[in-house]
């Protein structure tokens, strides 16, 4: 193969080696065409790596919102729950079952600003008969935000983020909405326009009362400055359902069933069983739809504005 010497005063292979070697292409200077053609190609990823594209497709955090708010007005959902509730699993599953083909209800798919999120979610989500390896917890001091581009049945185009914080950071806000670790929660409550509330089936097995008492804080401290955005309890790994007291249960479905109004249930899993499981195919998304179709609804009302009365020529104007 041909090539060139990586010193500019050595003129090989025209003359010889400028270092001594009688062949020239075992000299550490030598680069043959291949070797520099994969130089070059290493320094174009590299330049790619450093493009002045707004946006690199992986979660956005807070500070970094201008990437989809330029477009639209995005829906934030909070979600929001203990440690180790399912929070981020649930995300994982929700674009796992978009990517084979499931849908959301009234909506299509058109696209996501994080798709370099999104997609380290669903490898770490690995299923295999009867097992799941679960995404790992998320940092304490991460708020990291996935987008989904939604388009409606008009055609209209609607941004939605979901929020991905740790469950600690939830903990010290039920316990003290000032703490100054929860900043991340206080942020995500703040700007939220509808929360999933993620209750863990096995917590409530292992913990019992103690899981519970939890989980209500977390509850109430949502209702402080609620106003009408819709709730959705989301009671994970159901495939546990059975090993819960009932007595447990059945009490924490009435406690929240009292403290929210604009409020449902559900039941979800991860595990897949044989053929179209209800807790895996359907509710992950049902979720999804239900909430989505609340804030939307709420967001739509219009304006009535009304009538002007003068006898102005100018101000009576409609157009032909």
């Amino acid at each position: 193969m041909t090539g060139k010497c990586k010193l500019k005063e050595c003129g090989a292979p025209g003359i010889p080696c400028h270092l001594g070697y009688e062949d020239h292409t075992t000299c550490v200077n030598w680069i043959e065409n291949s070797i520099e053609q994969k130089v070059k190609k290493d320094k174009s990823i590299h330049d790619l790596k450093k493009s002045n594209l707004s946006w690199s497709g992986q979660s956005l955090s807070s500070d970094g919102l201008s990437v989809v708010s330029r477009r639209t007005s995005p829906v934030l959902i909070g979600i929001v729950g203990k440690v180790d509730a399912g929070k981020t699993s649930f995300l994982a599953m929700v674009y796992t079952l978009l990517l084979n083909g499931k849908k959301l209800k009234g909506y299509d798919f058109s696209g996501t600003k994080t798709i370099l999120g999104w997609d380290e979610l669903y490898q770490k989500l690995r299923m295999q008969k009867g097992e799941v390896a679960f995404p790992s917890p998320t940092p304490v001091s991460s708020n990291r935000l996935y987008h989904f581009a939604l388009r409606d049945s008009d055609g209209q185009l609607k941004d939605v983020l979901f929020s991905d914080a740790s469950g600690e950071v939830f903990t010290l806000w039920s316990q003290n909405r000032e703490d100054l670790n929860a900043e991340n929660a206080r942020w995500i409550y703040a700007n939220s326009s509808g929360f999933i509330l993620f209750i863990d089936y096995e917590a409530l097995i292992r913990q019992k009362n103690l899981a519970k008492r939890e989980i209500v804080h977390i509850a109430q401290q949502l209702t402080h400055d609620l106003k009408e955005r819709p709730v959705i309890a989301v009671w994970s790994k159901a495939d546990k359902k059975k090993e819960i007291h009932p007595r447990i249960e059945r009490s924490l479905h009435e406690e929240l069933q009292n403290l929210f109004t604009n409020f449902t249930e559900i039941e979800i899993s991860n595990f897949l069983e044989p053929g179209p499981d209800e807790f895996v195919h359907k509710n992950n998304l049902k979720a999804i739809d239900w909430l989505i179709n609340k804030i939307m609804i709420e967001s739509s009302q219009e304006f009535v504005i009304s009538k002007i009365k003068t006898d102005d020529i100018f101000l009576n104007y409609r157009g032909k």
